[in-house]
């Protein structure tokens, strides 16, 4: 079962996010996969999705993967 993230979970999500590999594709799927890898954080897409500044931060590097 998904724990409930804290601020210090959250921002190494985005840290996460932010330090995401060109070679990797970013999707939700593959954000909790590896966060779970990664930081032993086991969540779904739609509990990252409710926190503005993963949102946020998976929008913006999008955006900047799409735009090199």
């Amino acid at each position: 079962m998904a724990k409930h993230l804290t601020d210090k979970d959250i921002l190494n999500i985005v840290y996460l996010i932010d330090e995401w590999d060109i070679d990797r594709k970013l999707s939700w799927d593959n954000l909790c996969q590896f966060a779970e890898k990664k930081l032993s954080i086991s969540s779904t897409r739609q509990t990252l999705q409710k926190f503005t500044r993963i949102k946020e931060a998976f929008n913006n590097k999008k955006i900047a993967l799409k735009t090199g």
